[in-house]
């Protein structure tokens, strides 16, 4: 007879295990503050940096193919024996502001930055470009000034994109952004300045500014010597009306509009965009009357015609 025995057997300890961490205690990958989180550009994005970047190659060939044409053309012409009409590259060198014999300075007032869309910007610094190329090319450039642009501001940023723009002769050999004081005569400033971040009246004796807008009562009749004319530099296609005028009453500047109605009959408006008022005040300087100077620079479709003078009301000129 067998009888079963019954033992107690040792229970089996569960084996230590890792201790899980608590999911409040896991800490999760983070980007660090040295990478920062990458921008998803959208297709229409991407397709826009493509087609700038296309155009920055194609000009830069243009650019290349227009000046071996040009080469080409002034070789055939020394061949054929033509004679050049205009200044050559070496003769525009050093035609430069600081000898010329003109009596007068321009500033062109940028300090519309915040007043103006993208769209306009572009233009404004495109008549910029044409100010400058004009009085380049002209035997007495006027000194010319560009103020109150706000350092990488939008018009500062739009300049940025011209190649060379740095090395314009505007009132200097290059470009210097500067700081300066009202201090120096208007003989030593366009040794100074060229482009600056200042308003013009930190740059010029207040007594020897006019500024220019088509809504003074004030008519410029004759341009003085050491004067400066200013221009205001904003493009709003007319919805900023008055504001040049209304800046130049706050400030206590003399104003002036041009003798546009006083020489010539005109369709449209006579608000006149910015490289039009500089070269008509440069052609003035070249000698030019009024009228002449008018005439030669309005577009066509202004429809500008000569206005009948009496012979008691004498043509304005250069003093």
């Amino acid at each position: 007879m067998s009888s079963e025995v019954e033992v107690d057997l040792p229970e089996e300890k569960e084996q230590p295990s890792a201790k899980k961490p608590c999911p409040e205690n896991v800490e999760t990958p983070t980007e660090t503050a040295s990478e920062p989180p990458t921008e998803v550009l959208s297709k229409r994005k991407i397709k826009k940096l493509a087609k700038m970047q296309k155009w920055e190659v194609r000009k830069k060939i243009k650019r290349q193919q227009e000046r071996e044409k040009q080469r080409l053309k002034r070789q055939q012409a020394i061949l054929a024996g033509i004679e050049r009409t205009t200044p050559s590259r070496k003769e525009l060198k050093y035609n430069t502001t600081s000898k010329s014999p003109s009596p007068i300075s321009v500033a062109v007032d940028l300090d519309f930055d915040d007043l103006m869309i993208d769209k306009d910007i572009c233009k404004c610094v495109k008549q910029l470009l044409r100010i400058y190329t004009v009085n380049r090319r002209s035997q007495t450039p006027i000194p010319l000034f560009f103020t109150g642009i706000k350092k990488d501001g939008r018009i500062h940023k739009t300049l940025e994109r011209n190649d060379g723009y740095q090395n314009w002769d505007v009132g200097k050999r290059s470009i210097i952004w500067i700081y300066s004081k009202k201090n120096p005569s208007h003989s030593e400033l366009f040794n100074q300045v060229k482009i600056s971040h200042e308003s013009f009246l930190d740059l010029f004796d207040r007594e020897k500014i006019v500024y220019l807008t088509s809504d003074s009562d004030n008519v410029l009749d004759t341009l003085e010597d050491n004067h400066v004319y200013i221009i205001g530099g904003l493009v709003d296609h007319n919805s900023q009306k008055g504001l040049c005028h209304k800046i130049a009453e706050d400030k206590g500047l003399r104003h002036a509009r041009l003798p546009l109605n006083e020489n010539v009959v005109i369709k449209t408006r006579t608000v006149l965009t910015i490289n039009h008022v500089f070269e008509i005040l440069l052609r003035v300087t070249e000698k030019k009357s009024w009228k002449e100077a008018i005439l030669s620079v309005l577009p066509m479709r202004k429809g500008a015609k000569p206005k009948e003078v009496s012979p008691e009301t004498p043509e304005a000129t250069t003093q």
